[in-house]
């Protein structure tokens, strides 16, 4: 048996990077994971993946994050295949080699917001009713440390998407706790995602290695959606212990 036996769990960005790594080590564990991204056939292999690696179901529900009817079918279509959601993991995101206020368009800023925290409140205003008429659900929304320390480097945009997910969080917690209701944000450190590869300052593979890779990700995210309802991990912070 799995810590995450008889679990359904959305997890947003599922086609790569910790979105993939989650999403099997979850159905690993015993949920059913419903993988929310925009490529299909990326999709279909992470889907695979997930059922071979344990068996485990998984749900193909290609969408667009940015978009709001796509936002609502993906949930919809969870819930024909699965029933009610117990998890969500809000982990899309991207980011923009123009890291400068000077350098980032109104367009370019709008796009990032879009996809890294509209659609995670998008995603928990979806799923935030059904769990509060539940009594029990966990949202863990997957954030940086550039929300914690904003910076050029990060960039205007991504930073303050980050910041932006820290204030959803705790108004999700202040909404939801007294219905069982629990929220996370968990604040990783440079990561060696295809993200990375979007930063002005190009990386070796062997600094990629020192970076949190996806498996320690996936890793905390079970742990976190395996513990009892009682209890609320409100924030996880992660670096890398070498620089």
């Amino acid at each position: 048996m799995g810590v995450l036996d008889g679990k359904t769990i959305i997890v947003t960005g599922a086609s790569s990077g910790f979105g993939e790594a989650i999403a099997i080590a979850c159905a690993a564990e015993g949920a059913r994971v419903s993988l929310v991204a925009r490529r299909a056939e990326l999709l279909e292999n992470v889907a695979a993946a997930a059922r071979a690696n344990a068996g485990g179901e998984a749900l193909v529900c290609p969408a667009d994050v940015s978009d709001d009817a796509q936002i609502h079918a993906a949930v919809e279509q969870t819930r024909a295949a699965f029933g009610p959601i117990d998890v969500l993991v809000n982990n899309a995101g991207t980011n923009i080699p123009q890291r400068s206020i000077t350098d980032t368009t109104a367009e370019q800023w709008r796009e990032l917001m879009d996809i890294n925290l509209t659609s995670a409140y998008v995603f928990t205003r979806a799923v935030l009713p059904e769990m509060k008429a539940r009594g029990d659900g966990l949202i863990i929304n997957i954030a940086s440390r550039a929300g914690m320390f904003p910076s050029i480097g990060a960039g205007v945009a991504y930073s303050t998407s980050k910041i932006g997910m820290e204030a959803l969080n705790a108004v999700t917690n202040e909404e939801g706790n007294d219905h069982g209701v629990r929220a996370c944000l968990f604040n990783p450190g440079a990561g060696n995602t295809p993200i990375i590869d979007r930063r002005p300052v190009k990386f070796s593979q062997e600094q990629k290695m020192k970076m949190i890779q996806p498996e320690d990700i996936a890793a905390t995210v079970v742990f976190i959606a395996g513990l009892p309802p009682r209890v609320n991990i409100d924030l996880i912070s992660m670096l890398p212990t070498k620089s």
